[in-house]
């Protein structure tokens, strides 16, 4: 029995109503300095190797990609990439939302992180996809959704799909995050979270801090800041101001600091890029 016909009886009705929109993706050298450490995003990340020497570390848990693996770093995730700019990594790469209708979603276990699929499949498939121009065209826009789920299929096909886990939509993981997300341009309190799981603000500090390696209201402006760029990319008329005041900065000066302070640029800049 094959990869996805496993994932199909064991978690069937998890895939039947599955979401995935691109956000960025790219084909590039990386820069010297590309790296972060213990980040977590409130996207998923395809990177696929072709070249370089990298470390990923996922959860506690080192990888060194070899050419030609395609490597998943989930939503949510705490995470810390970097490479050797002497033998610099050259990969494709996509930042995408990937979601499920239904009541549960899917866990990641190390075992289902990266896999090693045709590279003659996959390479050509990424140029498909940063090809596209979803901001103009209906086909483009089947055709963006259309390969993501081709890519996704690959990736399940080629992984152990018996590490995949069923999460309940009732983790307090979703439910912070649904929480952050439905209420971006309001005022957003380390009480009023910390009632989601529920916890007294004191014990939910330590106990968020345990598991996402930053302060509960970092983690706030964390996902304003990813949503920012979301509306930068599928969005290019609001202006700055615009964005700044729908992800909760009410004074969008304040938040260019921010935004160049995480990203390494302006927001101008960045938004520059998206054209």
């Amino acid at each position: 029995m094959s990869g996805l016909n496993e994932v199909k009886s064991l978690n069937k009705n998890i895939f039947d109503t599955i979401m995935m929109k691109c956000l960025l993706r790219g084909f590039n050298v990386c820069a010297p300095d590309w790296g972060e450490t213990d980040c977590i995003y409130g996207y998923y990340k395809f990177y696929y190797f072709m070249e370089g020497e990298a470390t990923i570390i996922i959860n506690g848990d080192t990888y060194y990609p070899k050419p030609g693996e395609l490597y998943l770093i989930p939503a949510n995730t705490k995470h810390t990439y970097m490479h050797n700019p002497l033998n610099p990594v050259l990969k494709y790469w996509c930042h995408f939302d990937l979601n499920f209708n239904g009541e549960q979603k899917v866990v990641y276990s190390k075992e289902t992180l990266h896999c090693l699929p045709p590279r003659e499949v996959v390479a050509p498939l990424f140029e498909r996809l940063i090809s596209l121009d979803s901001s103009s065209s209906l086909l483009d826009i089947l055709s963006e959704k259309a390969i993501l789920i081709e890519l996704f299929k690959i990736f399940l096909e080629h992984i152990n799909p018996q590490k995949l886990i069923p999460q309940s939509s009732d983790s307090f993981i979703t439910k912070i995050n649904d929480y952050i997300l439905q209420n971006l341009q309001s005022v957003i309190t380390l009480k009023s979270i910390a009632e989601i799981v529920p916890l007294h603000p004191n014990y939910f500090i330590q106990f968020f801090e345990k598991y996402f390696s930053v302060s509960p209201m970092e983690y706030v402006n964390i996902l304003r800041l990813e949503k920012a760029t979301q509306l930068f990319l599928t969005k290019p008329d609001m202006s700055i101001e615009q964005v700044a005041y729908s992800v909760g900065y009410k004074d969008y000066r304040y938040f260019g600091r921010v935004f160049k302070k995480r990203y390494g640029m302006t927001p101008s800049a960045y938004k520059g890029l998206q054209k």
